[in-house]
């Protein structure tokens, strides 16, 4: 295999020379001295203007150690028999947030959780965790976090209440009117227990609706489910069983539907032994460059208009009808892949996936006609034990605002989610909430939606919980809780049951509901519920999957005709795509700093979302990267940056939901902007696609905090091999392909030491990382923060590369074409161990080598 040119950026691929001058400099800027306040800022700093900083530094420490409180240490007077000082205690639980599930294990110290990690005997996560899980336990300790129930007051501010104040008021506006009119519009319930507490307030307030919506839509899968499988549900895929994968515009890796469970089968099929020489094929057609994208064997960059016909054209080469009228991929070489993933699907019947994340119903019935077709359905698409991860239905929000609008309407409550933000319909709800008799918001933070609202009882966080969850049809899991509750907040379903007057606490409910459903036919089944609890996870044998015994009929044609029709509209000037980041998804997430300091996987650009725009279009539109633009979709303008971005396909731009949050903690407002406003319905489902946008120059520029093209050694490049690769063909050959001996490439290494030969005392401590299984997720970059306790630095201090991580993950791309470069990702760890610069400086030898190879330091 030919060695490859890899380049982390633009500039690497086309260096200037002013790029090859900077990147020669070993530090990318010197001492701050325009920020002294004497002396010329073009000179270099001085050692009085060095002793200046330094003296700064000890006083604002000095001042800030007089301000420091006293604390006084008690130690316990009963300890707990559970709790040592020191020692670790885990608890099993499960993470649930919306439609966000993992099967988790939960580390504590003296009674406060510290870190998570995945639990390995789920059969649904495998012990796989994402950055959004181990960024969790954060949120616990949010200072933003509302600390006790509140209403408002005459005056229109918020109040702190007493529970029993609070419960005592919506009791009475519940009875006070006969036959009450409830509308609860909540995000998607995994828990059965939860769906059992709303039957029972439904039961005691008979007029009660509940509306299911999600801001991260798969409406439009549901419906098509509905229609050609006679079921509103999301199947369960098994990528682990698939040997040839093929995605339309669907990240499945970052976000949609089960990342976590869907990575650790699609990783399944990536690793490549002796014992196990073949490797799945992957094939992505999509307009952004995805996660799942860099990770594809073959990847082809199309505009979303065309991702549509090139839907349509797999089902004609696979069936070998004329659903697409004639209408064909333009490009050549890019329709040629179309007939090469038809190819290899056919040569894997029953043995394939065809995956598309596009909420659209016709789409997602193109989709199932292609892996009916393949007889996929009952070997790696399973219906008879469905995801139920997501039900949220669009429609359902225009409901909802028609039922308070015309009076239908008398107490409305919102739980888990944030319409007044996250929607097309967002100053409708916000219009709504205002006419509202009586509004309840469920939310543990004070978000856009719980600000219209007239009562506040805030929900614990999920480690405060108890609780269950079905995210796969048959398999259960628990949640406890790791901590006592830190403020004075309450579970949302102990409310319901409290309102309700059913007497019981949500715990009581949950293991009555256990005990008398799943657990009926154990011989002692509240002993099943305290193993359950205890592993977390309650998991019967799983039905096995069947095949249609009839396949559906429906109208395939019909359904192509209609895809082809939208394309044809969609295909008017620039098109847009809407899409969620790994880190902070809908926006949930904003206010936690881990991740929004985790570097997206492929930007690398931290703290901002951006428009995305293809290389060779940013130069025709003459646009650098960073030049802020006014982008104008559906009647509505944003004003963001532009990121010019190797793979975005030409003619198309992209960018992140999930920023621009007005009402949240210190850390998520106004960081980024909301791209919310630019999306629109498409029928009854929301359209994360935009058709003829407007892109205005400003002829301003905005820095980004980017990671990745920090500390580049650009000399470095040219001489040495940046990973180690080869294709499956060599490898089958010799399995030491493309992993040549390093010890020659380490003379440049000048030590005064004499070099630790490995192996030579024995022990050889060291790590390695199965690059075919890493998909470059960054999920070990906030463990790492979560381990180690890395401090945030901020925009700023990320700017001037001051970023703390232990971990990074380096993307780089490789090949001369920057309109589709392949990618590589590897993970670089902290080094400290095998190579510290310590040792070579400590003036009192207090660090040095040990004889098995790694840093060692007295305290």
């Amino acid at each position: 295999m030919a060695e490859k040119k890899y380049w982390k950026g633009l500039e690497e691929l086309h260096p200037t020379p002013e790029f090859i001058e900077l990147s020669q400099q070993e530090f990318g800027e010197t001492l701050p001295v325009e920020m002294l306040g004497d002396g010329d800022s073009t000179n270099q700093a001085t050692r009085r203007d060095f002793l200046k900083v330094l003296g700064f530094s000890v006083t604002a420490a000095a001042i800030a150690g007089c301000e420091m409180p006293v604390n006084r240490v008690a130690p316990y007077i009963f300890k707990p028999e559970e709790v040592i000082p020191g020692i670790a205690t885990w608890y099993a639980s499960s993470y649930i947030n919306g439609s966000d599930y993992c099967s988790i294990l939960v580390k504590t110290r003296e009674g406060r959780p510290i870190k998570i990690e995945g639990n390995r005997d789920s059969m649904i996560t495998k012990g796989g965790t994402s950055a959004k899980v181990q960024a969790s336990v954060l949120s616990l300790y949010d200072t933003s976090r509302l600390t006790g129930p509140m209403t408002r007051s005459a005056k229109g501010a918020f109040e702190a209440a007493e529970w029993a104040v609070v419960d005592a008021a919506i009791v009475g506006k519940l009875k006070e009117k006969e036959n009450a009119a409830v509308r609860i519009l909540t995000s998607s319930i995994i828990s059965p227990s939860t769906k059992k507490v709303m039957d029972s307030f439904t039961a005691a307030y008979p007029n009660t609706k509940v509306y299911t919506y999600d801001a991260l839509s798969l409406s439009g899968m549901l419906e098509a489910n509905m229609q050609s499988l006679g079921q509103s549900m999301i199947p369960h895929y098994h990528f682990e069983k698939a040997k040839v994968v093929v995605g339309f515009e669907c990240d499945f890796l970052g976000g949609w539907v089960s990342p976590i469970e869907h990575t650790k089968g699609y990783v399944a099929q990536r690793k490549v032994s002796k014992s196990n020489p073949d490797m799945s094929r992957h094939y992505q057609f999509e307009s952004r460059m995805s996660l799942a994208g860099s990770n594809a064997d073959y990847r082809v960059p199309l505009k979303p208009s065309d991702v549509y016909i090139a839907l349509v054209n797999l089902y004609d080469a696979i069936t070998g009808s004329n659903a697409s009228a004639g209408k064909k991929i333009a490009d050549e070489k890019k329709a040629a892949k179309i007939k090469d993933a038809a190819k290899s699907l056919m040569e894997h019947q029953g043995q394939s996936l065809v995956v598309c994340g596009i909420n659209d119903v016709n789409v997602q019935l193109m989709v199932n006609a292609i892996n009916l077709a393949l007889g996929n359905y009952g070997a790696t698409i399973d219906t008879t034990m469905p995801s139920m991860m997501h039900s949220g239905i669009d429609s359902n929000l225009k409901d909802f605002i028609a039922d308070i609008n015309n009076g239908n309407a008398d107490v409305v409550m919102i739980n888990g989610c944030n319409p007044a933000y996250d929607s097309t319909m967002a100053s409708q709800v916000a219009e709504a909430l205002k006419k509202a008799p009586v509004s309840i918001s469920f939310a543990g933070n004070m978000d856009e939606t719980s600000q219209l609202c007239q009562y506040i009882c805030p929900d614990h966080h999920y480690l405060e919980s108890w609780n269950d969850a079905e995210p796969v049809k048959g398999c259960y899991s628990l949640a406890q809780p790791a901590i006592r509750n830190l403020f004075n907040t309450r579970q949302m379903q102990d409310s319901l049951l409290t309102w309700a007057g059913t007497g019981t606490n949500y715990y009581d409910f949950m293991v009555a509901n256990w005990t008398s459903g799943p657990l009926a036919a154990e011989a002692n089944p509240m002993r099943a519920f305290n193993k359950a609890l205890q592993t977390g996870l309650y998991q019967p044998p799983m039905t096995a999957m069947t095949d249609m015994a009839a396949p559906p009929v429906f109208a395939v044609d019909t359904a192509a005709a209609q895809v082809i029709s939208t394309a044809a509209k969609m295909a008017k000037g620039v098109e847009l795509l809407a899409y969620d980041k790994i880190g902070l998804g809908d926006g949930r997430y904003a206010n936690n700093p881990w991740l929004q300091e985790m570097p997206d996987p492929i930007s690398k650009i931290t703290w901002d979302n951006y428009l995305n725009a293809s290389p060779e279009w940013a130069e025709e539109n003459k646009l650098m990267h960073g030049d802020l633009v006014k982008v104008t979709a559906n009647g509505n303008s944003i004003e963001l940056p532009v990121a010019i971005q190797p793979g975005q396909a030409r003619g198309s731009v992209s960018v992140a939901l999930g920023y621009g949050r007005t009402v949240v903690g210190k850390a998520g407002k106004d960081v980024g902007v909301n791209a919310y406003p630019l999306l629109s319905m498409n029928g009854s489902n929301v359209s994360y696609y935009a058709a003829d946008v407007q892109i205005e120059k400003l002829g301003k520029n905005s820095a980004f905090a980017q990671t990745q093209t920090h500390f580049n050694l650009y000399d470095g490049l040219a001489k040495r091999s940046i990973v180690k690769e080869t294709t499956l063909a060599e490898y089958k050959k010799n399995p030491l392909a493309g992993n040549t001996d390093r010890a020659d490439k380490l003379a440049h290494l000048d030590t005064f030491y004499p070099d630790y030969q490995a192996g030579k005392n024995g022990f050889d401590w060291g790590m390695s990382i199965d690059l075919n299984s890493c998909i470059g997720c960054g999920a070990c970059t906030v463990a790492c923060v979560s381990e180690n306790n890395v401090p945030v630095v901020g925009k700023e201090e990320v700017i001037r590369a001051h970023e703390m991580h232990w971990i990074r993950i380096d993307r780089y791309y490789a090949g001369n074409d920057p309109e589709n470069p392949e990618v590589v990702f590897q993970p670089m760890m902290c080094q400290h161990c095998e190579n510290a610069p310590c040792e070579n400086v400590c003036p009192v030898g207090a660090t040095n080598h040990s004889s098995e190879g790694y840093n060692q330091m007295a305290y």
